[in-house]
Parts: structure tokens; sequence; C-alpha cells
């Protein structure tokens, strides 16, 4: 079995995906200690960790988790993904990038078997090159020869929702590949399987109103509107309206007045039958992208985002506020994508 610890575990997809396929994650590392309750809840027994990365003592860790030199070990690293988005104001000057290289210090230290990494496109190129290359310095140094990385679509692996992601698995005791598309014809001809819709994923749920919540299940609240972005809201089009299909123009903020092409999809409807756009740490906010629920007046509930990342009913979300709330999962890795990196490293063995 493999033994594993996810640094940057936040509220624990990885972790949860990792461990739905046979993965012994032993503990999750975050410097964020309101993480804890959800990560711990959901997760058991796995350990949260809270801890900032260059305070971890990697062998001290893996003593007290009971990590024998003999076992094979995983480690996991979800660095903060906005330090190489293309969309960071900062433009590349965002302190958090070098985490990544945190990260290689502790593979340096103790180095464990293998290793997966996911983050935005922008780590491979664009604000991350330099510290990609230098994070592939140390891996071959430490031993890892050949690693398989790109850029993954979560639509094409059972998640209803475009994410692109860059994603590396590399191994110690030879060679690992990526998990196989499972909806991409052009990479898969024999794929039979359809892309999962926002439709399949969330019309179960009990229509709600802004403000609202449904006991039926956890975390099915959404966020309460103001009355001017509420108007708004009702006058957008069923079914992946947009606001540039608002005929009173009048109703719409100044400034997508002054400029109706500019974040054009703020304010709109996610469509029912295909996969919804990237979840952002703000996905219940109508007024932060597409994230418009298809039918009811009002932003996707906690737990509709939480089905859109690919989490199960029982997978409840704790925290001090809604914004948190919903950062914790717009910022997770989907489980299922998960669920076929850890299959991919298994295969691997």
């Amino acid at each position: 079995m493999i033994k594993a610890i996810d640094f940057f575990c936040g509220a624990g997809g990885l972790t949860r995906g990792l461990l739905n396929v046979g993965i012994s994650v032993l503990a999750g590392v975050d410097n964020d200690e309101r993480l804890r309750e959800t990560y711990t809840q959901n997760n058991k027994p796995c350990r949260f960790i809270n801890s900032d990365i260059n305070d971890v003592q990697i062998h001290e860790l893996r003593k007290e988790l009971e990590i024998e030199d003999s076992d094979l070990t995983l480690y996991a690293a979800c660095t903060p993904c906005q330090p190489f988005s293309t969309l960071n104001k900062l433009k590349g000057k965002d302190n958090r990038k070098v985490l990544l290289l945190d990260f290689a210090k502790i593979v340096e230290e103790c180095t464990p078997d293998f290793i997966l990494v996911e983050n935005v496109p922008g780590l491979n190129n664009a604000y991350g090159k330099e510290i990609y290359k230098e994070f592939l310095s140390v891996l071959r140094n430490c031993g890892f020869s050949k690693e398989a990385a790109d850029l993954l679509d979560a639509k094409h692996f059972g998640v209803p929702q475009t994410r692109k992601r860059f994603i590396l698995v590399t191994s110690r005791h030879g060679s690992t590949s990526l998990p196989i598309p499972q909806t991409d014809v052009s990479t898969n001809p024999k794929t039979t399987d359809p892309v999962a819709t926002v439709r399949t994923c969330i019309e179960k749920y009990p229509a709600i109103d802004d403000g609202e919540a449904s006991e039926a299940y956890p975390n099915h609240v959404a966020r309460k509107l103001q009355p001017h972005h509420k108007r708004i809201v009702s006058a957008i089009p069923k079914d992946g309206g947009s606001r540039q299909d608002v005929t009173d123009t009048s109703i719409l903020l100044k400034c997508h007045q002054k400029n109706p092409t500019a974040h054009k999809d703020v304010f709109g409807r996610m469509a029912w039958d295909g996969p919804s756009p990237t979840l952002t740490g703000r996905c219940t906010d109508v007024y932060c992208g597409r994230f418009t629920h298809p039918a009811q007046d009002r932003g996707i509930s906690l737990r509709e985002a939480a089905a859109l990342q690919t989490f199960g009913d029982d997978y409840e979300f704790f925290g001090p506020s809604f914004l948190f709330l919903s950062s914790q999962i717009g910022n997770a890795v989907p489980v299922k994508l998960a669920e076929q990196l850890g299959q991919s490293i298994i295969d691997s063995c």
C-alpha cells in the first residue's frame, strides 16, 4: 500500500480522491487552521497538520505518522494556483510562487517514491516557467529521471466542469503515465462515456431562493443577493443566458453599461446540458463569473458547487463565513480527477 502526505491539502479534494482508490493518506498539511474541521470530518482517520511548509520537519513528521523507510510513499502538492495564473494582477511577482520550491526542499530532505503536483497551466509556462525548471532540476537530483506531465481538462475525467490543470506525476521506480481521458474522442476514440453535465449533477437539489437553505442536503444554501443584483439575474434568460441578452440595459451595473463586453461572463447562467465553467473561490457569487443557476434566480449553492467539484453529498464543509466555504470548494481538486490520478500512480507500481 502507498502511504501519502497531502501538502497544501486545503479542504481535502485530492485526499478524498486518493483515499477512494486505496492510497493511505495519513495526513494533510496546510497553514490555514480554519480548514481543520472540514478536512478531518470528511477524511477520517487522516490527520490535519496545521503548519507552514517551511516549518515542516519531514523526518519527524514521517516518524510521527509511522512511515517506515521501506514503505512506498507519495508526496502530493497542490500549491496555491494564483501565483501562476494569467489572471493574477501581480503579473508574476506573487511571493507564493516559491512555495513549489519550498516543497522541493522537503523532497530533497527525505525523498518519497512518488510525487504528484497539480496547478494551473501557467506553472510550466508564463509566470511559472523558471520555477518549474528549477523544480525539475531538484527532481532529477533526487532520482526522478522522467515525469509524466501535461494539461488535463477535468471534464474528460467524469467532472461536470471545464477545468484545465497542469498535472505532473513521477516515480523513482520506473515510468509513470497520466490517466487516459474518458470523454475526449481525439485521444481515446473508443470512448462511449458522455461528458458529465450541470443537469446530471445538480438538477436533483431542491429549489431554494437566494439567501435560503434546504435541510435536505448539507451546505445547500445560496448567497443572498443585493436587490439590484437580483433584478439583473432575473432578467438573464434561463439555461445559459448572458448579460448581453438583457434588453433593458438600464438595470445593468454602470461599468457594464459603459463597457458591455467587459468580463462578459459576469451574471451569466450555467447551461443545463454542458459542463460548468471553471469554479473559483468566488464560485457562488453571480458577479464573479458564469455562476448563476441555470433556472433559478440565484447563484449556485455551496452544495451545488461541491457537486460540480464531484464531492459526495455527505462531504460537509465548515468555516466562519460563506465566502470561506465557497473558497474551500472552488479551490479544491475535483475528487473524480484525483481518483484517476491516484489510480495512475497505483498502476505504475
